[in-house]
C-alpha cells in the first residue's frame, strides 16, 4: 500500500490527538462529578441540543472555579474550533459515550491507557525525538531510584521532609516517569509509617497525593497535548481527590515574532524560569508584556532532588534531524543550540543528541547530593559521541546503577523505538566535602536484564528482587570472584546483576552491561587489564595486551574515502574492500573486490580530499566499522596487499611485519578477541553495532610487539593453515572447526586454557545470536511472585 503524502498524515494525527484529548476531558469530567457537586456527569449533556457549545461552556467553569487547566483548557479550545455541522455533533457525542465506556473500567483509568494511545498515534516520532518511556522501565527504573536504602537521611513519611523533595522531569511526555515517581514516593510513604506502628488510610493517602501533585512533581515538555496527558496521567493515580494546582508547563519552541528562539527545556541553560506563550496552568487573563512579546505565564525550574528524564534522541548526523518537527526553522534552531553549548561551557555534544544537552542542563539545576535517573541510549555506555556526558558523570558524579536489556524482543525501554537503550542513576557529588578518592571508593551496579519486564507487576517484582539482593563483585586478577548474583521470581530467571568500583569504571568505557552473563563481562574486564578470568580457579593467565594505538594506527574513514575517491569495477592502482556480508566476506584472509579511482573535482557540496594524503594510511588489516553480529563471519580480515575501504578500518602497523599483520588478524577472530571487540562495541539496535575509530584506537589486543621469534612464526605458521578456510557465522562459532583451531593455536602459544567453553557461552549472547538466553531454572516449586495485578 502506497504511503500516504506527509501532509495528509500529519492533518490525520492532528485529528485523532485531538480526539484523543477530548476524550480524556469526558473522562476526566465523569471522575470529577464524582467528587464535585458543581461538575455535572456526561449524560446529562448529551440529552442536550447544543452538546459542544454547553459542554465547553461546563469545561470553562471547571477551569476557573476548580482548576485541572492542563487538562480542560487544550480540550475547551478544540471543541470550540469545532464546524457547526450535524457530524462534529455526531463525532464528539460518540466520543463521550466511548468515554463512559472506558469509565466503567476502573483498571483502565490506572494504567496510563491514554498515554498508550497517545504513543502509538504520534507521527514521524523521530523528528522530536519521541520515544516515550514504557510503563515497566518507569515503573523499574524509579523502584530503584526511589529506594529507601538510597536515600537513608529521609523520612519518607514526614509532610514536611516531602514538601521540601523536589522532583522534575524536563521532558516529560505523557508523565510515565512523574507516575511512577509518584507511585514509588507512596510506597516510601506506606513503608515507613508502617514501620512505625503508624495509620494508613483513605485520608492519609489523599493528603499524600496531594502533596506529591501540588508540591513535588514539576514537568516541562513543548507539546501541549503531551502536558494536558501528563496532567490526566497523575491526576488518575487518586481520582478521588482534587487537585488545585500542578507543576506542568509547554514550553515554548522555535522563532517567536521578535525573531527570538526558544528551545523548550534547552533554554534552562542559564536560567531557572523561562517565559511561555501556552500557558497551561491558569485559566487565563492577566498577560505579562514583555518587550513585544506577549507572555501568559512564567515556568519555573527549582532546584532538584531527584531529576528524572528520557530526553529526546534526535542527533545532528544521520539525516541531520536535530529540531527536525520545524524543518524551516531547524537550520536556526541549531545555530543557536550551538551557540548556548559553547557559551555555556556545557558538557555536551549535540553529535550524541539532545539527550547529551539534556543531561548536562538537568546537572545545572540538581542539588549537590541529588540524583538524576535517565533512559539514553545505550550508546552512552561506550560511543565517542557521548565522551562529553561519560566526563560530566567522571568528574561530578557516583554512577550508582546502569539497567541494560538483553532481551532480544525488547532491547529498548521506550515504546516506538528499537533502539538499544539504558537506565541509569547517578548521585551528584556533595561538593568540596566530597573528594575524588570518596567518590571513586563507591561502586557501580550493572544490572543485565535477560527478560526486559512486560508489565508493571514484572517490574515491581524485578525491582524488590534487585533490591533485596547484592550484585556479584566482578573481582580483580589478583583475587577473582566466582559468584554470580542471579535475578530469579518463581521459576523465572531475569538476569544478573554485579558491581565494579566506580573508580575503575570511570576510567573506560563502561563495558559493565557489555554482555548479559557475568562471566563473559569479568572475562572483558580482566581482559583490558592483561589477565584471562579462569572460572573456578584463583589465580588469573596473563596475556600480553596493549591498546591498538600503540601498536598500529587506523586509516581514513568512509566519508574521506568518498571526498577522495569513487568506486570503480576497473582494475586502478588504489584496491579497496567494498561491502561485508557474511556472504562476501567469509575467510580471515580475503581479496579486494573493488578499485578506487580518484576524483577529478569534488563531490557536490564536500571538500576535495588530497589522494597523497589519503592512500598512505591504506593498510592489509582491517576491522569492521560496523556489523550486524547475528549475521557476520569475521569482523577482522587481511588482504594481501593494502587498500582502503567504506565500512572497514584500513590497520597499519608503525612497524611494519607481515607475521605481526597476520597475528592480529587472527587474534580478532578468536573466541578472546571478538569477545573484546564486542566489549567495546558501540551499541545501535540489538545485533547491528558500530565500531568508531576512537574506540577501535584504544582497544585492548595481543600485543604483537610482546611475542618472541619463535611465538610470531608459530602463530603466522597457524594462519597460513587457517586464514583461507570458511568461518562459520559467529553465532555458530561455538562448533566452528576453523575458530576452535584459530583459539587452539592461541593457547598452545601464549599458554592459555582451552577456550571451547568461553567460545560457547560467548556465542549464546543475545546480542551475537539474537536468541534469548535460557529463563526456566530449576526450583522448589513455591507461589509465583508475579500472580498479581495492580489495582
Amino acid at each position: 500500500m502506497p504511503k500516504l503524502p506527509f501532509e495528509y498524515r500529519r492533518r490525520e494525527t492532528t485529528a485523532k490527538l485531538s480526539a484523543l484529548m477530548l476524550a480524556n476531558a469526558f473522562i476526566f469530567q465523569e471522575q470529577l462529578s464524582a467528587l464535585e457537586e458543581k461538575v455535572l456527569p456526561i449524560r446529562s449533556f448529551l440529552q442536550r441540543r447544543d452538546f459542544i457549545g454547553e459542554t465547553a461552556q461546563h469545561w470553562e467553569m471547571i477551569i476557573s472555579e476548580i482548576n485541572y487547566v492542563p487538562i480542560f483548557k487544550v480540550a475547551r479550545e478544540i471543541l470550540l474550533s469545532m464546524p457547526s455541522n450535524p457530524d462534529s455533533d455526531a463525532a464528539i457525542r460518540h466520543l463521550a459515550n466511548r468515554a463512559l465506556e472506558i469509565v466503567s473500567k476502573k483498571a483502565a483509568l490506572r494504567h496510563d491507557l491514554m498515554g498508550r494511545i497517545y504513543h502509538l498515534l504520534l507521527l514521524d516520532a523521530k523528528y522530536l525525538g519521541t520515544y516515550y518511556t514504557s510503563v515497566p522501565a518507569a515503573t523499574l527504573l524509579l523502584k530503584l531510584t526511589l529506594s529507601i536504602d538510597r536515600w537513608h537521611d529521609k523520612d519518607w513519611s514526614d509532610p514536611q521532609t516531602l514538601r521540601r523533595f523536589r522532583i522534575a522531569d524536563l521532558a516529560c511526555g505523557t508523565g510515565t516517569l512523574l507516575m511512577a515517581a509518584s507511585q514509588a514516593l507512596t510506597d516510601n510513604f506506606i513503608k515507613f509509617r508502617m514501620s512505625k506502628d503508624e495509620q494508613v488510610n483513605d485520608e492519609s493517602l489523599r493528603d499524600l497525593h496531594k502533596l506529591i501533585i501540588e508540591e513535588m512533581l514539576y514537568g516541562y515538555d513543548v507539546l501541549p497535548s503531551a502536558v494536558h496527558l501528563t496532567a490526566s496521567t497523575l491526576a488518575m493515580l487518586a481520582p478521588e481527590t482534587c487537585f488545585r494546582n500542578m507543576h506542568l508547563y509547554s514550553l515554548p519552541m522555535g522563532r517567536m515574532q521578535t525573531g527570538q528562539v526558544y528551545l523548550g527545556s534547552i533554554d534552562y541553560i542559564s536560567a531557572d524560569t523561562i517565559r511561555t506563550q501556552l500557558d497551561l496552568m491558569t485559566s487565563g487573563g492577566g498577560a505579562e508584556q514583555v518587550g513585544k512579546e506577549t507572555y501568559q505565564s512564567s515556568a519555573p525550574l527549582p532546584s532538584l532532588d531527584l531529576c528524572v528524564m528520557n530526553p529526546p534522541f534526535v542527533r545532528s548526523v544521520g539525516g541531520n534531524l536535530l529540531f527536525g518537527s520545524l524543518p524551516d526553522e531547524r537550520g536556526e534552531m541549531q545555530e543557536e543550540l550551538a551557540r548556548r553549548v559553547k557559551t555555556s561551557k556545557l558538557a555536551a555534544s549535540s553529535t550524541a543528541g539532545l539527550g547529551s544537552v539534556f543531561t548536562a542542563v538537568a546537572d545545572k539545576h540538581l542539588k549537590d547530593g541529588g540524583r538524576i535517573a535517565l533512559v539514553l541510549p545505550a550508546a552512552l555506555a561506550t560511543g565517542v559521541a557521548w565522551e562529553k556526558t561519560r566526563d560530566l558523570f567522571r568528574h561530578g558524579y557516583v554512577l550508582e546503577t546502569v539497567v541494560a536489556s538483553h532481551d532480544p524482543t525488547r532491547w529498548n525501554f521506550s515504546e516506538n523505538t528499537d533502539l538499544s537503550e539504558i537506565l541509569l542513576i547517578a548521585r551528584k557529588r556533595n561538593g568540596q566535602s566530597e573528594s575524588d578518592q570518596m567518590m571513586a571508593g563507591h561502586t557501580t551496579q550493572f544490572i543485565n536484564l535477560w527478560q526486559n519486564p512486560k508489565n508493571s507487576a514484572h517490574a515491581l517484582a524485578l525491582g524488590e528482587e534487585i533490591l533485596r539482593g547484592a550484585p556479584a563483585p566482578v573481582g580483580t586478577s589478583a583475587k577473582p570472584v566466582h559468584g554470580l548474583s542471579e535475578i530469579i521470581i518463581g521459576a523465572q530467571k531475569y538476569g544478573e546483576t554485579l558491581e565494579i568500583p566506580w573508580g575503575d569504571v570511570r576510567q573506560s568505557p563502561w563495558i559493565g552491561c557489555s554482555f548479559a552473563q557475568t562471566n563473559l563481562v569479568r572475562t572483558a574486564w580482566m581482559l583490558r587489564r592483561g589477565y584471562l578470568y579462569r572460572p573456578g580457579r584463583n589465580e588469573s593467565v596473563e596475556v600480553p595486551i596493549q591498546a591498538l594505538r600503540e601498536i598500529a594506527s587506523l586509516g581514513p574513514d568512509r566519508r574521506d574515502i568518498a571526498d577522495g575517491f569513487t568506486v570503480s569495477n576497473s582494475h586502478t592502482p588504489f584496491p579497496a574492500l567494498i561491502g561485508h556480508s557474511g556472504e562476501l566476506i567469509r575467510t580471515i584472509e580475503t581479496l579486494p573486490n573493488k578499485w578506487l579511482a580518484p576524483r577529478t573535482s569534488p563531490a557536490k557540496g564536500r571538500p576535495a580530499r588530497d589522494i597523497g594524503l589519503l592512500w598512505p594510511r591504506a593498510g592489509t588489516v582491517m576491522i569492521a566499522e560496523r556489523s550486524r553480529l547475528n549475521t557476520q563471519r569475521a569482523l577482522a580480515v587481511r588482504l594481501p596487499e593494502r587498500g582502503l575501504s567504506n565500512v572497514w578500518w584500513p590497520v597499519r602497523l608503525h612497524s611494519e611485519d607481515e607475521r605481526a599483520e597476520k597475528v592480529i588478524a587472527m587474534w580478532l577472530n578468536s573466541t578472546l578477541g571478538l569477545l573484546t571487540l564486542i566489549a567495546h562495541r558501540v551499541p545501535t539496535e540489538g545485533s547491528w553495532v558500530q565500531f568508531k575509530k576512537p574506540t577501535i584506537e584504544n582497544l585492548p589486543i595481543l600485543d604483537v610487539r610482546a611475542l618472541s621469534e619463535r611465538q610470531l612464526a608459530q602463530l603466522a605458521g597457524s594462519y597460513e593453515k587457517l586464514a583461507s578456510m570458511d568461518l562459520r557465522t559467529i553465532p555458530n562459532m561455538a562448533d566452528d572447526p576453523v575458530r576452535k583451531a584459530v583459539d587452539e593455536a592461541f593457547s598452545k602459544v601464549l599458554g592459555l586454557p582451552h577456550l571451547d567453553s568461553l567460545r560457547a557461552e560467548l556465542a549464546a549472547e543475545p546480542v551475537i545470536c539474537n536468541r534469548a538466553l535460557g529463563f526456566e531454572v530449576t526450583a522448589p516449586a513455591i507461589e509465583d511472585q508475579l500472580q498479581f495485578e495492580l489495582i
